[in-house]
């Protein structure tokens, strides 16, 4: 069992598909799609058994005496690695109590409304504003999404994005009255804003997550895993709940890349909004070479990276699948409850679905943790901009 303190499993009836749902916690034991029956022995291979675990991935097995989820994990990854995936669900598991007041926050931010803000900041995350300049309202908004969010990062990953995109700007001989042109184009267009605004909306989207994401989250650890994805069981799953979270991440991702597009046209070419010249055009001889990061904000996220030349920024293996991204836009995804087998169809076939592709849904939520990651990455970049403009800049 993990220690969360309300533990709800799902799994399928492996023999007409049924959801099975039970929750445990201190009041007792609530059986949903089942019933409970008296102990009976032996307990064998004849036996229809499914291992369960919320913390880590469990294997589709028969049953071995002894051969416990936590077990197999432990042989997986180790025991110190197990301490840390254990000390970050600990940690998940002492904020979730909070995680309503954590949206509420990020909607008071949204609307404007700094100063209950701050005070519950204060008051229930210890958080504490210095002053009511734009500034010190932000240095709270990233205190507060820095600690409540600690579980699902990387470590150390917020200090050096924050690095990277400070190095990217100021230390690569942009002169700064472009960057002045610049962060003022974003910022009077509101495009930074909505940006940090679409970013806000994902971070209690993906706590509403938390449960399939654990057993995501021990990945980090399972080098084994990496080399070789197998089949492995998460004990809580609802894939078209999350499959609209993995696609709003990735549309957000491709807006962000904008910002990523501007930087690299500030450090060849001095100016945000100059593109490499012929850079877009086919070999038919038509040309597509954005105008402007205003045209370029409307472009595919596939063809986007095209249109940079020499990136300067590498993004994290996984973090988008446009394959699996336009299947899930395009409603072309099913799902198999009892493997835990998402099928999808990425190519443009009309009427017909022929040519599929295959994931499991741990690898799924694997996907969408790193894509997740990636947005929370580039939003320190938006972060950046922020701080550009308040502190340097002087402007609201």
């Amino acid at each position: 069992m993990s220690n969360r303190k309300v533990q709800p499993f799902r799994f399928n009836c492996q023999d007409c598909g049924s959801p099975i749902d039970m929750t445990f916690s201190a009041e007792g034991t609530d059986i949903l799609g089942g019933k409970r029956i008296e102990r009976f022995d032996p307990f064998n291979a004849e036996t229809n058994f499914v291992d369960l675990h919320l913390d880590f991935p469990v294997s589709f097995e028969p049953y071995v005496m002894g051969e416990t989820p936590f077990m197999r994990a432990s042989r997986r990854i180790g025991r110190v690695q197990m301490k840390l995936h254990s000390a970050r669900l600990s940690a998940l598991n002492d904020e979730i109590d909070k995680f309503r007041h954590f949206g509420v926050l990020l909607k008071l931010y949204a609307k404007g409304n700094f100063t209950p803000f701050t005070h519950n900041c204060a008051t229930i995350f210890d958080i504490t504003a210095l002053s009511d300049k734009p500034e010190d309202i932000n240095a709270a908004l990233y205190l507060l999404i820095a600690k409540v969010m600690l579980p699902f990062a990387y470590p150390g990953q917020n200090a050096d994005s924050a690095q990277l995109f400070e190095n990217a700007l100021f230390e690569t001989g942009i002169e700064p009255s472009a960057i002045n042109d610049f962060v003022e184009e974003v910022v009077a267009t509101g495009f930074l804003k909505n940006l940090q605004l679409d970013c806000l909306e994902i971070y209690p989207r993906i706590l509403a997550a938390e449960l399939p994401l654990r057993p995501a989250l021990f990945l980090d650890f399972d080098e084994e895993y990496e080399q070789l994805p197998i089949p492995m069981r998460v004990s809580t799953d609802q894939f078209e709940q999350y499959k609209d979270l993995f696609k709003d991440i990735s549309e957000i991702i491709s807006r962000q890349f904008v910002l990523v597009e501007a930087i690299n046209n500030l450090q060849k070419r001095g100016d945000h909004n100059a593109f490499l010249p012929g850079v877009g055009v086919t070999k038919n001889g038509k040309g597509f070479t954005p105008t402007g990061i205003g045209t370029f904000a409307d472009v595919t996220f596939g063809q986007k990276q095209e249109f940079i030349d020499d990136p300067w920024y590498q993004m994290m293996d996984g973090a988008i699948d446009n394959h699996l991204r336009n299947a899930i836009a395009h409603y072309k995804a099913e799902y198999d409850e009892i493997n835990q087998i998402v099928t999808y169809y990425p190519k443009r076939e009309g009427i017909k679905q022929e040519n599929a592709e295959y994931t499991f849904f741990l690898e799924f939520m694997r996907r969408l943790l790193v894509a997740y990651r990636e947005m929370h990455r580039l939003h320190h970049l938006i972060k950046n901009l922020f701080y550009y403009r308040f502190i340097v800049m002087k402007s609201p």
